[in-house]
């Protein structure tokens, strides 16, 4: 199922899915992943946007 969700994000956004996973089980993550292919273009670049903000602070944390 993520193989093609993954096929189906990519085609629609034009961009890879992006989450932070820390902490998320793979259920969350479908959930989650299956809720935001419903997106707006707009909502899912901020979303997308505000998920690599989440990573990178979650990787400054791991390194302070």
């Amino acid at each position: 199922q993520f193989n093609e969700l993954n096929r189906s994000y990519r085609e629609k956004y034009g961009f890879p899915f992006i989450i932070a996973v820390k902490n998320r089980s793979k259920s969350e993550i479908l959930d989650n992943f299956i809720s935001r292919i419903n997106n707006t273009e707009e909502m899912e670049f901020n979303e997308a946007c505000a998920q690599v903000e989440r990573i990178a602070e979650i990787r400054l944390l791991d390194i302070i």
